[in-house]
């Protein structure tokens, strides 16, 4: 081993733990979002489960490896050395599940008793996807073929899943690389720039190039050697990709492939020298690598690419032209900066012209809860005038070198800032907003639990407690994070560590009085790591807090702009006709809450499709 590679090394991965260590709460939940939703290091989260069934002693995959020591596993000789009595643990939650069990069978010959007249048919109908079969048994009389729209449903299903993987998913490794470049040349990398791909117009051009990338490698991993070999090639794309979004896909593998020549082995050295990271992270249940290693790894990669990037234009590698975001990489000259950001006084003029006063109520509701109480007119203008007074403090921040300066991305355009504005987190939103995003979040989380399913499964299974397309716990999570946590909303770190405590006390009620009221639980977290009496667990709120973030910063001020192009009358009509049809199936819903095939004895019904009711092992929400 080249001692001069080694220095590199060691130089680069300092570096990168400065960076990591700068901006800590934002590269850390960038890469969470990677970890948990399975972009990539998808093997950390397994590594959670697996090291306590391991610890354990259990062999739940078959291996015919386990961890015992003369017949007790390390958990049961922990809890030995702790005085834990073990045996009465168990019991204790055997008569727990036994008691759900009875409560819950008693609850359901009470619900069951109730599903007589025509209101309660016309419900019943609706419920357990009896709409959906309808749907199917029309098709099957039309095509002749039940198999043929069931076999309809689910690739509809997995074409949804498919846009999302492509346009999304896949995307965010490059978007990730972004946030990262950035970080280890400015001081601030507002969220807002995740969306950098959006506002230069090539999002679809990255997504493109991501998936033929992600293809081609796929492709030589089926000859084992070359898939090992075409990693390190490929290594780059995402890089390149994230510092110009528009360069041709083919040209941007090319590239890569000409820029990591002799250098393969190299990056395989950078990431051998991780290995120490990835046991702790087995030994910690995955918390290292999730809240460590992870940043600290894409970091070191950074450095890397910006060596072999001035390399490259060092010795005017062939396509090295295409790699033009020359202020990704080092600081503008103020006098420069301050050319391309002239308009400031003129923006401050505007403002000052154009000031809207609140009243003391006004003011009051939009500091504390984000909500805007008064005419549409009104909000307008006032919108108008805050997003330049937002842009103003960020246009001053990239001057003092503190932030990339978009205005010099050489795809920036003039209408570049409406994008952005679409984008801004920081603003009020009219009681009917809300309202609709409380739908809109509802509706995405039961589309996105039916999806599951029925892509995994083939089955439909209308989720949730109501009868309605909509899973209350995502709508009214999204709704409470934006109203109630509105004023920590330019603190992410303190939005992020609220959301979390927010989420589960929701969570949590909301577990303990279904179990009260039904007799019954719709999920159960038990066994998994850092759970909370089955209710919570660690995973599900890290869930919660990334799913939060990305909701509060970048998908409801989305929705919200495409929200105030809807006409203001026709919006609150909208708002009350879905208040009034929810309101009906809550009511409906606490007597006869929508349990059953697929629902509450989900187990039972994938393996055998047969009705039983499970009452006390119900695992799935």
């Amino acid at each position: 081993m080249d001692t001069n590679d080694l220095k590199g090394r060691q130089l680069w991965k300092a570096k990168a733990r400065a960076v990591v260590k700068k901006h800590y709460i934002l590269l850390v939940l960038l890469c969470l979002v990677s970890v948990f939703y399975g972009n990539e290091f998808n093997y950390v989260s397994s590594h959670t489960n697996d090291t306590y069934n391991f610890l354990s002693g259990q062999d739940p995959e078959g291996t015919g490896i386990k961890l015992r020591i003369d017949d007790k596993s390390l958990i049961e000789i922990a809890e030995e050395k702790m005085g834990i009595d073990i045996e009465a643990l168990r019991q204790k939650r055997l008569e727990r599940t036994e008691k759900i069990r009875v409560s819950g069978s008693q609850q359901l010959e009470k619900i069951q008793s109730k599903e007589r007249g025509i209101f309660a048919s016309v419900a019943s109908y609706f419920s357990s996807g009896k709409l959906v079969d309808t749907i199917v048994d029309t098709g099957e009389s039309v095509l002749n073929s039940r198999k043929l729209i069931e076999t309809i449903l689910i690739i509809a299903a997995l074409l949804v899943s498919l846009f999302i993987w492509v346009f999304l998913k896949n995307v965010y490794i490059a978007i990730l690389r972004r946030m990262f470049l950035e970080a280890r040349t400015y001081a601030s990398v507002p969220v807002s720039h995740v969306l950098h791909f959006r506002i230069v117009r090539c999002w679809m051009n990255a997504s493109m190039a991501m998936l033929r990338v992600t293809i081609y490698e796929l492709l030589w991993w089926l000859t084992v050697v070359g898939g090992v070999i075409k990693h390190y090639s490929y290594l780059l794309v995402p890089y390149i990709i994230a510092e110009n979004p528009d360069i041709d896909p083919e040209e941007a593998i090319s590239l890569s492939r000409r820029m990591m020549d002799g250098h393969k082995m190299e990056a395989f050295y950078i990431d051998l020298s991780f290995i120490g990271w990835h046991i702790l992270g087995i030994l910690t249940f995955g918390a290292a690598e999730a809240f460590w290693a992870v940043p600290y790894k894409i970091a070191t990669f950074t450095e890397y690419y910006a060596v072999r990037r001035a390399d490259a234009r060092t010795i005017e590698l062939e396509g090295s032209d295409q790699l033009n975001d020359r202020y990704l990489f080092e600081k503008a000259d103020r006098d420069m900066l301050e050319e391309a950001y002239v308009d400031i006084e003129a923006q401050k003029m505007y403002i000052d012209t154009h000031r809207v006063t609140l009243s003391p109520v006004k003011a009051f509701f939009a500091k504390n809860f984000g909500l805007w109480i008064g005419s549409t007119e009104e909000k307008k203008a006032y919108d108008e005038v805050d997003n330049r007074r937002q842009q103003i403090v960020a246009d001053r921040a990239a001057i003092r070198g503190e932030m990339y300066p978009q205005r010099l991305n050489p795809l920036w355009e003039e209408d570049s800032y409406h994008a952005l504005r679409h984008a801004r987190s920081i603003r009020t939103y009219t009681i009917w907003s809300v309202i609709m995003i409380f739908f809109v979040f509802a509706f995405i989380g039961w589309s996105w639990e039916v999806g599951i399913h029925l892509v995994k499964d083939g089955v439909f299974v209308n989720r949730g407690v109501m009868h309605g397309p909509w899973l209350p716990v995502y709508g009214s999570g999204v709704a409470m994070i934006i109203v109630a946590l509105a004023r920590w909303r330019r603190n992410p770190a303190a939005e992020a560590i609220l959301t979390i405590v927010l989420c589960g006390f929701v969570e949590y009620m909301t577990s303990y009085y279904l179990e009260v009221t039904k007799g019954m639980r719709w999920w159960d977290y038990t066994g998994y790591f850092l759970n909370l009496n089955g209710r919570i667990c660690g995973e599900g709120l890290m869930v919660f807090a990334i799913g939060g973030m990305a909701a509060v910063y970048l998908l409801v001020p989305i929705v919200d702009s495409l929200l105030s192009r809807i006409n203001p009358k026709i919006l609150t009509a909208l708002s009350i006709v879905l208040v009034i049809i929810f309101a009906a199936d809550m009511v409906y819903s606490h007597n006869t809450p929508n349990i059953g095939e697929g629902i509450t004895d989900y187990d039972a019904y994938k393996s055998t499709s047969s009705v039983e009711y499970d009452i006390g092992h119900i695992r799935y929400r």
